[in-house]
């Protein structure tokens, strides 16, 4: 029996040991990558927002510690209905990275470092959020939203340190660059709405799969959601602050969150296709979100 164990064992760990892989795409000056980025968002009472984007990825320089990647967004196309004020904001948000280029830096597998050139970036973003904001008071939706809550909402989600996490979620080509990824591996990581996620690999020759789940304490739960209502409401903060532990035990604030994405890769290591969906339910309802990423 003990043989038989320990054969069973040895086996389990050739098996682990081949369903493994490292993610390091072709580096090299002047690889180029086109991807079709298409983002579809079904909004509870409004609708599906779909959105498509073009996204050009050129190697242009070398460092002692990596390369110097740019990042251009060229086209942005968004489908929504003329009612639908989660579109419009989507849309007018969308538009602000448009041709803008993003140098970022990354080590020599390709993974994310930094954004090299944050600080020529931030004046076009700023520049670009009061324009847009200015436009979007035209919107009878979206008149009597405050211009300067809007302005630092969206300007807090356009900071060097949001940019380099978005490049580094689930939803991008670049998010597993760097990783050697094993069956069975996991870890945790905080997605684009502030929510701490512990996330499981499986490997299956060059396709990796990563399943997200919701790994939040009541405690963490608790400073989020009076951190949200400081910035969106501050009068109402210290209401959510006296009542908040027995809205949370009664089940009124409970939430649920699910993350998958597949990421194919090519023989270089790029990317060639990444599936992903994320499903949240709160407060009775649910938010579906799909991204596909295609190769050009």
């Amino acid at each position: 029996m003990k043989k038989v164990m320990m054969v069973s064992v040895m086996l389990m760990a050739a098996v682990a040991a081949k369903a493994q892989l490292k993610v390091a795409p072709k580096m090299e000056l002047g690889v180029e990558r086109t991807y079709i980025v298409v983002n579809n968002v079904a909004v509870p009472t409004q609708g599906d927002v779909k959105m498509t984007v073009e996204q050009k990825y050129t190697v242009g320089r070398q460092t002692a510690d990596g390369f110097v990647m740019d990042v251009v967004t060229t086209d942005v196309k968004t489908e929504a209905a003329d009612n639908n004020i989660a579109g419009k904001l989507i849309a007018a948000t969308g538009e602000l990275m448009s041709g803008l280029n993003i140098q970022v830096a990354t080590d020599k597998d390709g993974k994310v470092v930094k954004i090299n050139n944050y600080a020529d970036l931030k004046p076009q973003l700023d520049k670009r959020t009061d324009k847009l904001v200015e436009s979007m008071a035209a919107v009878p939706e979206l008149a009597a939203i405050p211009k300067d809550a809007l302005k630092n909402q969206i300007k807090e989600n356009l900071t060097e340190e949001k940019l380099l996490a978005t490049m580094q979620q689930s939803t991008s080509i670049l998010a597993l660059n760097g990783k050697t990824v094993m069956t069975g591996a996991q870890d945790e990581y905080t997605n684009d709405d502030g929510l701490k996620l512990k996330r499981m690999y499986f490997v299956n020759g060059k396709t990796i799969t990563a399943n997200g789940t919701l790994s939040m304490s009541k405690e963490d739960m608790k400073a989020l959601i009076i951190q949200q209502v400081e910035k969106a409401a501050p009068e109402q903060a210290d209401m959510i602050k006296q009542n908040i532990d027995q809205l949370i035990d009664s089940g009124m604030l409970k939430m649920d969150v699910k993350e998958t994405a597949t990421y194919e890769l090519g023989d270089d290591g790029w990317v060639k296709s990444l599936k992903s969906e994320a499903t949240q339910e709160a407060m009775g309802q649910k938010t579906v979100s799909t991204t596909t990423v295609t190769l050009k």
